[in-house]
């Protein structure tokens, strides 16, 4: 077992290649949805952490996440429960259009476990389901100390089941 392979991450890599068009049967998006041309070197798709939010002064939105071991939901133990939070950071409308275009590609429940699968085609790890919902519908707005700009964040949370190998 692999345990610096992170469910989350394969989930992060499979909304990237969605937004660049490297998914078979997607397309890129368009630049006023999400410029991925802009982010050439790094995925827009951080861990949690104080000092990028801070230091980020961009408009191109960016999504930071964080996760935590949910436990099973049932008697079979294979199954592995997480939760994550996606915290789209950036200026409105963006960051709304952002959140559109996750929720819409995550929130089919297994249908999207299966094309996520599919894509990844991962040895190790095998998702059940992925769950999306929105706990809040206000952007909380808070400006980074180096930037007059105001920036906005919005959150999703995904909820899902993997087995492992």
């Amino acid at each position: 077992m692999s345990y610096d392979k992170l469910a989350i991450n394969l989930i992060n890599k499979y909304i990237w290649d969605l937004a660049k068009g490297d998914v078979e049967g997607s397309t890129k998006l368009s630049s006023s949805i999400w410029d991925t041309d802009e982010w050439e070197s790094i995925t827009p798709i951080f861990p949690v952490n104080e000092n990028f939010g801070t230091a980020y002064t961009d408009k191109n939105p960016y999504i930071l996440y964080d996760y935590i071991v949910a436990g099973v939901s049932s008697t079979f133990w294979p199954l592995e429960k997480e939760r994550s939070s996606y915290t789209i950071v950036g200026e409105i409308p963006g960051i709304y259009y952002v959140k559109n275009f996750v929720y819409e590609n995550l929130r089919k429940f297994d249908v999207s476990a299966a094309e996520l699968n599919k894509h990844l085609n991962d040895p190790e790890i095998n998702f059940k389901y992925i769950r999306v919902e929105q706990p809040n519908f206000i952007a909380q707005e808070f400006r980074p100390a180096d930037s007059q700009l105001p920036k906005y964040q919005t959150t999703l949370i995904l909820t899902y089941e993997f087995t492992r190998s």
